[in-house]
């Protein structure tokens, strides 16, 4: 399913029957994180700011207590899902139109991947801190900077 609303909307369950069918998975294993990523992506395809944060938050929550993060990834532990559920928060502020909390979002995803010395992830938050700023301002400033950063470290 989540391949199916990222490639193609049309072939996917209904927003109402797929959340119906999440719903009953949770409620057997309310553990498993990634029907907390697919119920957040559904609640995106409708527009739910509420159930979509919820979600995020939870799939994050999720992946932390499980310790899924550590098989998939060599890093430190829980410090990647913070930052990237830092940053995948402020995304999900700015696609509503919050910026000031996708602001602040993005101020602790920075944070964090400083503190963590995470070049892609602070490339990352470059990008999105461009984004916000063309909603805030007009600034050319940061892209030179962003493009610049992501040849250096090989990143599209």
């Amino acid at each position: 399913q989540a391949s199916l609303l990222k490639n193609d909307e049309t072939k996917a369950l209904t927003p109402a029957s797929l959340q119906k069918e999440l719903n009953n998975l949770l409620k057997f294993n309310p553990d498993f994180a990634e029907a907390h990523y697919l119920s957040y992506l559904n609640s995106l395809r409708v527009q739910d700011v509420f159930s979509s944060t919820h979600s995020l938050l939870h799939y994050f929550d999720r992946l932390i207590l499980t310790g899924a993060e550590n098989k998939s990834n060599g890093d430190e532990g829980y410090g990647r899902s913070l930052r990237y559920a830092a940053l995948n928060l402020a995304a999900l502020h700015c696609r509503f139109g919050h910026y000031q909390q996708a602001e602040l979002a993005l101020q602790e995803a920075i944070r964090i991947a400083q503190e963590s010395n995470d070049h892609v992830c602070l490339q990352h938050c470059l990008s999105w801190l461009y984004i916000l700023e063309q909603k805030i301002f007009d600034s050319c400033v940061l892209l030179e900077h962003s493009v610049n950063k992501s040849l250096h470290f090989g990143l599209p």
